[in-house]
């Protein structure tokens, strides 16, 4: 009668852990989700700077590069961040795994 306990106890947890990487999975899917959102918002306003300000001059030009600039520097700072997000739930979803699988 124990061991059906124990084994009832144990399929439990492993149910748990499984339950938890799926959601760090479907989490992990919607990060993904926005950030490709994020590069096409990205690649459209580059694409469109390369295609207007060529012909500005003048402070106008000088602001709207600052802008530009801040902008990429914003972008790089999210690539950093989400490549150690990344890595983060990639290594939770693993030891949760393990986990699951030493009960």
């Amino acid at each position: 009668m124990d061991d059906f306990f124990g084994d009832m106890d144990r399929n439990r947890k492993r149910m748990e852990y499984n339950r938890d990487v799926e959601k760090l999975e479907l989490y992990l899917e919607t990060v993904q989700q926005i950030i490709n959102q994020f590069e096409e918002m990205l690649y459209a306003l580059q694409s469109a700077h390369q295609q207007y300000t060529s012909e500005w001059s003048g402070r106008s030009k000088d602001s709207y590069e600052n802008v530009n600039n801040e902008i990429l520097q914003a972008a790089y700072r999210l690539y950093d961040v989400r490549d150690e997000l990344y890595r983060s739930l990639h290594h939770e979803m693993s030891r949760l795994r393990e986990e699951a699988e030493a009960i």
